[in-house]
């Protein structure tokens, strides 16, 4: 798996570095050019629910609410080159119900850097990193905190790159996780750990202001520090962005709808006949809207500014607490 995701890396970025080549050999018109200091700040509301719980996954709450928040900001540091920075915010409502509710996700906080070289009629290769926490409650006391139930931290390294055509982006990454928890640092106990990913994304822009985005991730871990059984996380989403444009009082106004699903899974190790694998799936359905500036319109945004993001990392490793 792990050679599967370097070799994904250095294929995009050879192929990017390719067309940036070939761009050098002849003049052409480009009607995005130049990099931007650019920004955004994004926060939505919605639902989660979980379905096919199996094993020892018991949800008290098997829907809640919930919302996320997220900045980001790029800085061009020369004609080709860029520094974005990435915060993510992102929690339910049984963060807050005052309840220690079993097998639930509750919040997840990241920070994250990326370093790109980038020619914005061509595409994109760079480097990204950064750290976070999470929480998924995994209460067994009935009704007092469980001494189990741990804040997981956790950080993250990999390689990323994107193509672009006319109206689509292809964007991939790849990389390393890794988590522990605050009971058992170094271990990593029940969090999702010691994991190698990798995520595709594609964006087709419909019109410079409307965009359709599907993506899919893969990572492949560890967790349970007294049998460290293999884990896996599946991710698919869809997301729609527009501008409603000459609102009343609030004028023009970047809107999305979104869609969201996880399936969590954990193998037991062989030799573990008392139990059996347990999985889950959740799926989170989203409303939101977002704040931009750099770029006169959104396909120029993402392709001379804060066009990069990252996978949600902090729901991944606080999985981990809910599928022990």
């Amino acid at each position: 798996m792990k050679a599967v995701v370097a070799s994904s890396v250095v294929a995009l970025a050879l192929a990017v570095s390719a067309n940036a080549a070939k761009a050098a050999d002849y003049e052409t018109d480009r009607a995005i050019q130049d990099l931007v200091v650019s920004g955004v700040v994004e926060s939505w509301t919605g639902v989660t629910f979980i379905s096919n719980p199996e094993g020892n996954v018991e949800p008290d709450q098997d829907e809640f609410l919930a919302s996320g928040l997220s900045g980001r900001l790029s800085l061009p540091l020369g004609e080709n080159l860029s520094i974005q920075s990435d915060v993510d915010f992102e929690y339910g409502s049984t963060a807050f119900s005052g309840e220690f509710s079993s097998d639930t996700f509750e919040y997840a906080l990241q920070f994250g850097a990326h370093l790109s070289w980038r020619d914005p009629s061509r595409g994109l290769f760079g480097a990204f990193g950064g750290f976070g926490a999470g929480r998924g409650d995994d209460n067994t006391d009935g009704g007092q905190e469980d001494p189990n139930t741990q804040n997981t931290q956790f950080w993250f390294v990999g390689g990323e790159g994107q193509y672009y055509t006319e109206d689509l982006t292809f964007y991939l990454q790849a990389g390393f996780m890794d988590s522990e928890d605050d009971e058992f640092p170094g271990d990593g106990n029940d969090a999702f750990r010691d994991a190698a990913f990798v995520r595709g994304v594609g964006r087709w822009f419909i019109s410079p202001n409307t965009r359709l985005q599907l993506e899919a991730a893969f990572a492949d871990g560890k967790t349970d520090n007294e049998n460290s059984n293999d884990a896996q996380i599946i991710e698919w989403g869809v997301r729609f962005d527009t501008v409603l444009e000459g609102l009343p009082v609030i004028g023009d106004t970047a809107v999305f709808v979104g869609y969201r699903g996880n399936h969590y899974r954990r193998d037991l190790q062989a030799d573990d006949d008392e139990e059996e694998d347990t999985k889950y799936t959740d799926h989170t359905i989203m409303v939101g809207t977002s704040y931009h500036f750099g770029g006169t319109t959104r396909k120029e945004f993402e392709r001379t500014g804060a066009g990069l993001d990252l996978p949600n990392f902090g729901r991944w490793s606080a999985a981990g607490e809910n599928i022990d």
